[in-house]
C-alpha cells in the first residue's frame, strides 16, 4: 500500500474515534456540525524519515465554544505522542500549535490544530 494512503487511512480511523464527521481536505456543504477537516503536507525527507505537517480544523456552530474546545482538547490528547506500526508504515505524531481562526459567519467556531508526523520507511521500501 502507498505510504501516504496508508497514513491517511490510519489518521481517518483515529479521528473517527473522536467524532464521526471527519473529512480529508474538504467537507461537503451539507455537513452537520461539529466536524473535522484534515490535511497532510510533506515537509521534508531525510534518510528514510518523512516529516509531515498534519493540520486539523475543528468546526462548530453557535455561541457556545465549549463543545469545540472539548473536541479540540480530546483530539490533542489522543494524537500527541501517538505511535503506530504495521507492515506498511510506522509513525509517531507530536502536538504543535492550536489557533482560533475567525470566519466571516461569526456563528462558525473554528480551531486549527497543527501536528508533526514523523513517518519512518520500513526496510524493503
Amino acid at each position: 500500500m502507498d505510504k501516504t494512503v496508508a497514513l491517511r487511512t490510519v489518521i481517518s480511523t483515529l479521528l473517527k474515534t473522536i467524532t464521526p464527521n471527519v473529512y480529508y481536505e474538504d467537507a461537503p456543504d451539507t455537513n452537520p456540525y461539529p466536524y473535522m477537516v484534515y490535511e497532510l503536507n510533506e515537509i521534508t525527507y531525510s534518510y528514510g524519515k518523512v516529516l509531515y505537517q498534519l493540520e486539523i480544523n475543528v468546526l462548530g456552530y453557535g455561541a457556545d465554544t465549549a463543545p469545540i474546545e472539548t473536541l479540540a482538547d480530546t483530539t490533542q490528547r489522543t494524537l500527541n505522542k501517538y505511535s503506530f506500526i504495521n507492515t506498511d508504515i510506522q509513525f509517531t505524531i507530536y502536538q504543535g500549535l492550536r489557533n482560533t481562526i475567525k470566519e466571516e459567519d461569526e456563528q462558525i467556531i473554528r480551531r486549527r490544530l497543527l501536528f508533526e508526523i514523523q513517518l519512518h520507511e520500513l526496510k524493503g521500501e
